[in-house]
């Protein structure tokens, strides 16, 4: 019988599968990083591996909470939220899987949550063992680094947040635990020496190799291959040669085939660009940052002659665009001013990158001479600080770890000095010493020799001759090494006689090296090369590369000055608040009192400089008419603030006895609740009588409560969220969000204590338990009409 021509190619059974019963395991997420300013998808399905490593044995049971996190990731950029607040949520999780599986722990689970966040969990032990005092060069091999309790609190929030969009009740879980506390860490400025080095370096830069890339532009030139910009060192001036091509030497290219030289002259001048912008606006990072094309000049109606540029910024977490202004009177002694750098900048940008509107005013440019996709404004400061030389008055503290390269590398050594994550994730200190050939050691000792005279003097020390000349003690207890210059010209450096024996040791290196060259060459104290060819200087100022200087584990900062959004605003915090008060920091900085008070203002030592400006300005108010307390209240109106700098520091000393409430807070008595009811008012006008405010619960809300930087107080705050967190559960679920907002704004103000405050008052709690006047009825009574 003729078969069936159904049956042709029915040899195997096909099963046909519903496409509506599959589900995808697309595991992505929305991301982006520190530099890159696009969102892009990435994958996280290494997370559903063992240690969260795609090599490992896949465990299924985590496909459900990963999805589920996924899918609320995107559900939150889809609502316009911030894709960078995924970002650190997913490496929060990441680091936390890791460490569970580490442990063999399941990380989806409260076993997991509590042997990471717990009281004696993984993230107490490594606050623990966080030496801030200690550098990195000052550890030995081995030694923990631990982390600061502020780095431990952000981790645990993005913790909690990525736990709940796992599907998990991670912020019940919280309550099983103390919370995180920290200590304020202010924003440190830029000093009045390191502002001038840094405009004057900056603007010079900017204004000298702007131009010339414009005028290539224009008139459709070819760049040379280097740029020259001219250093000044007093008398003395050095010149710089600034490579222009945007071809990167070496180094991997991305998946479009396209590299970025971030020391290429178009990059570095947008890097000056970048640091003057901040100057000039006391933006912050994200908002200079997307500073965009057009840029408009206005006229002053009254004033022809000034000229002002308003630049408008959106600043995303607080759903607001913020703005300032440049004007076109000068700020260095070139009489530059800001109209003169922003059209220019806008100019350069415009002939570079296209000027559309909308566009970003800032950009780096990639080998193929296009806008990069981020701007690596990390890798680009670098490259200026040594370029420019910009080196931290501080440099001095570096100097016994460049001590210590000298003599290693004397003995042919080479320290390897980092860092690396062992199997529980924990960061380590790696320092070992290993042999070297003497061609590397030679040209260790000089960039180490360098690095130990540069702690001791602003001139340069390019084409310094041999040999030294050194003086007797003087009544300081210094030396001065005289020696000349190649170009004739002589000089002389100030050393402590304790370290002469140092200088000597270099002095001596440097002349064995120059006797076993050709009597012919030049004698020099530092140089570059082998002893049988010519000795040679290195280009720029400094030898010391930046690749260098993190081989050396060497901190920005720390040798070299770091270029930070946040230096800048924080300096600018401090010059306004002399001179117009918080208000005044409020309109440049565009935050918050709170956020001013919290990261720019108190606990930085140079805050001493504004009880000092308010002191004066009192006295400049004392006359026969004025008291002391009439020129207080008369400079406190003027600077629109509501306490003196100076009162607050008596206070703080114990000078004045401050009494506080149950929960540690002081105040005037005096309900003020903005934008709530004010209850003290209400019960008084009810019985008929003027009674000061009893009701401590509303601390966190009303204007007159006050911290106060005391042990029995903060001992006192410490006590009262402690009874909070405990008696969350016996809350109603409509206050739960109270509660946890109460809860916070504690936390908060506990910030405000100094250091050796809080570790006493921790350590009244941790010996004897809450406050003799604080209970469990604090938090039960707390909301019971809320």
């Amino acid at each position: 019988m003729a078969k069936s021509p159904l049956a042709k190619n029915s040899k195997t059974v096909k099963h046909v599968s519903n496409s509506k019963n599959v589900v995808s395991l697309r595991l992505t997420i929305p991301y982006k990083d520190t530099i890159g300013r696009e969102v892009t998808e990435f994958d996280i399905s290494h997370l559903l591996h063992l240690g969260a490593d795609s090599n490992n044995v896949r465990i299924e049971d985590r496909i459900t909470f990963l999805r589920r996190f996924c899918e609320m990731a995107n559900k939150y950029v889809g609502n316009g939220k911030s894709a960078k607040t995924v970002t650190h949520s997913y490496n929060s999780l990441r680091t936390y899987v890791a460490f569970c599986d580490a442990v063999g722990v399941d990380p989806f689970s409260e076993t997991g949550y509590l042997k990471y966040a717990g009281n004696d969990g993984e993230l107490r032990h490594r606050i623990k063992m966080y030496k801030p005092s200690k550098k990195l060069w000052e550890m030995n091999d081995g030694d923990e680094i631990g982390i600061k309790e502020t780095t431990a609190a952000c981790a645990v929030s993005f913790l909690r947040h990525s736990l709940n969009w796992c599907g998990l009740p991670s912020f019940t879980w919280a309550n099983k635990h103390r919370g995180f506390f920290s200590e304020k860490s202010p924003y440190r400025g830029y000093s009045a020496e390191e502002e001038e080095l840094l405009i004057t370096r900056l603007s010079d830069f900017f204004f000298t190799l702007a131009p010339q890339l414009i005028a290539a532009k224009k008139e459709g030139m070819t760049l040379p291959a280097e740029l020259p910009f001219m250093i000044r060192f007093g008398e003395h001036h050095e010149i710089v040669s600034i490579q222009t091509t945007l071809e990167a030497s070496g180094g991997t290219k991305n998946k479009t085939h396209t590299s970025a030289k971030n020391n290429g002259a178009f990059n570095l001048v947008m890097g000056a660009a970048y640091n003057l912008m901040c100057f000039f606006t006391s933006l912050n990072d994200s908002n200079v940052k997307s500073i965009a094309h057009p840029i408009t000049i206005h006229t002053d109606e009254r004033d022809k002659s000034l000229r002002v540029v308003k630049v408008t910024s959106f600043k995303a977490r607080a759903n607001k665009e913020v703005d300032a202004v440049l004007t076109n009177q000068s700020f260095d002694i070139d009489k530059r001013d800001g109209v003169t750098f922003i059209k220019m900048l806008e100019t350069l940008s415009s002939l570079y990158g296209g000027g559309e509107e909308g566009s970003e005013l800032m950009f780096s440019l990639n080998n193929l001479g296009e806008k990069n996709h981020s701007f690596d404004l990390k890798e680009i400061n670098k490259h200026l600080m040594v370029k420019l030389n910009l080196l931290s008055p501080a440099r001095a503290g570096c100097l016994p770890w460049f001590k210590e390269l000298f003599y290693s590398y004397r003995n042919q050594h080479l320290i390897q000095l980092k860092t690396e994550t062992n199997k529980q994730n924990r960061t380590v200190v790696s320092k070992i010493a290993r042999p070297i050939s003497k061609y590397n050691a030679a040209v260790g000792l000089t960039k180490a020799a360098y690095c130990i005279l540069s702690c001791f003097t602003n001139l340069s020390l390019k084409e310094i001759l041999l040999p030294l000349t050194y003086s007797q003690k003087d009544a300081d207890g210094n030396i001065n090494v005289s020696f000349n210059y190649k170009n004739g010209q002589s000089n002389n450096i100030s050393i402590p006689a304790s370290e002469i024996g140092l200088i000597k040791d270099i002095e001596k290196f440097a002349t064995q090296r120059a006797d076993r060259q050709y009597r012919s060459y030049e004698r020099f104290l530092l140089t570059l090369g082998g002893s049988r060819t010519p000795p040679r200087s290195w280009n720029g100022i400094s030898p010391v590369s930046p690749s260098q200087m993190s081989k050396w584990s060497i901190e920005p900062g720390e040798y070299f000055i770091s270029l930070q959004s946040s230096r800048w605003r924080e300096m600018t915090s401090n010059e306004v608040f002399s001179r117009s008060g918080s208000s005044g920091v409020k309109s440049v900085l565009q935050n918050t009192l709170a956020t001013i008070y919290k990261h720019y203002s108190n606990g930085d030592p140079r805050r001493n400089k504004v009880v000092v400006s308010q002191a004066l300005q009192v006295m400049e108010q004392l006359n026969e008419d004025n008291d002391l307390e009439t020129s207080k209240e008369t400079v406190a109106t003027n600077l629109g603030i509501n306490v003196l700098t100076h009162d607050e520091a008596r206070i703080m000393q114990g000078k004045d006895k401050v009494t506080t409430n149950s929960n540690g807070i002081a105040c005037d008595g005096r309900q003020r609740i903005v934008g709530g009811k004010n209850t003290q008012v209400k019960t008084n006008n009810a019985m008929n009588l003027q009674l000061p405010c009893a009701e401590f619960d509303m601390c966190y809300k009303c204007q007159s409560a006050r911290a106060v930087d005391e042990t029995q107080s903060i001992y006192k705050l410490i006590s009262y969220i402690d009874v909070l967190k405990e008696a969350l559960n016996l809350y109603p679920a409509v206050q739960q969000e109270d509660a946890h907002d109460r809860i916070a704004t504690c936390e908060w103000t506990l910030d405000g204590a100094s250091t050796h405050v809080y570790e006493e008052a921790m350590s009244l709690f941790n010996k004897n338990g809450r406050h003799p006047r604080v209970s469990i009825d604090h938090a039960i009574l707390t909301l019971r009409h809320r």
